[in-house]
């Protein structure tokens, strides 16, 4: 089964970034020899899962970067990534969109071929709606040590969200809207309790959450069956969003 894809490069580069990256968007942003949003289309692209590539951002210098390959279509950004990705799907529908889209951002220069098929080979042993990556603090720090990332204790164990997403094409609709949902509640850490209920959030300060758990509050809550991808990649999990970051992907990309 293929794929379309959609690579979400419209974030700004941070005001901490761009002391030592002077560029206005971070796909933008030279690794080595080549801008960031080139890793992360070299690795998708070489994906024999992979049919359209979308990718959503400032689409004139975009188009310079990719002005020789085929297959590749250009969305505007919005104005955050919800408002991309509706953008990018759009954008899809006129190219005979795919029963499931794959979705990542473009600030995870390490990522790899291996990994992504890793991760839709294991989507495909499982049905739900919307599936999302996540790697272990075990993974990353044999990896990548020292490397910073947000951590929470499950009861399954640690883990931190990665930056692979497969949706199906028809819950897209209910996914837009729980995200725009989602986003408005993110900063508000009460709000997003009476959302997904006390009892979770209870099962989460006791270490007694698990992520079947989760999952299954999810469905209830949202009606969307998601199911969590545990990969062995560590580049699946880490990002550049600060200078460390930057700095550990000029050394590790180094030609």
């Amino acid at each position: 089964m293929q794929y379309d894809a959609i690579i979400l490069a419209g974030g700004e580069n941070t005001s901490e970034l761009k002391k030592i990256a002077p560029y206005d968007n971070e796909a933008l942003i030279i690794i080595d020899k080549y801008p960031m949003i080139h890793y992360v289309y070299q690795a998708l692209r070489n994906s024999s899962f992979i049919k359209n590539i979308v990718i959503c951002g400032p689409k004139e210098a975009l188009r310079n970067i990719f002005i020789k390959e085929e297959n590749l279509l250009f969305a505007e950004s919005g104005e955050n990534a919800i408002e991309s990705f509706s953008n990018s799907v759009k954008l899809l529908e006129n190219h005979s969109i795919t029963e499931k889209i794959l979705v990542m951002p473009t600030d995870i220069p390490f990522i790899t071929t291996e990994a992504i098929d890793d991760f839709i080979n294991r989507c495909e042993k499982s049905r739900a709606d919307f599936y999302y990556s996540i790697t272990t603090k075990e993974v990353n720090e044999k990896v990548f040590p020292g490397v910073t990332r947000t951590y929470v204790k499950l009861k399954d164990g640690t883990f931190t969200g990665g930056n692979l997403f497969l949706v199906r094409e028809k819950v897209i609709p209910r996914c837009l809207r729980v995200g725009v949902e989602l986003i408005e509640r993110r900063k508000n850490p009460l709000a997003m309790a009476k959302l997904f209920g006390f009892g979770l959030v209870w099962s989460f300060i006791t270490k007694q959450l698990t992520i079947s758990k989760a999952e299954k509050r999810f469905y209830e809550v949202i009606g969307i069956k998601g199911k969590a991808i545990i990969s062995p990649y560590a580049e699946v999990g880490v990002d550049v969003d600060k200078p460390s970051d930057l700095e550990l992907a000029q050394n590790y990309l180094k030609g």
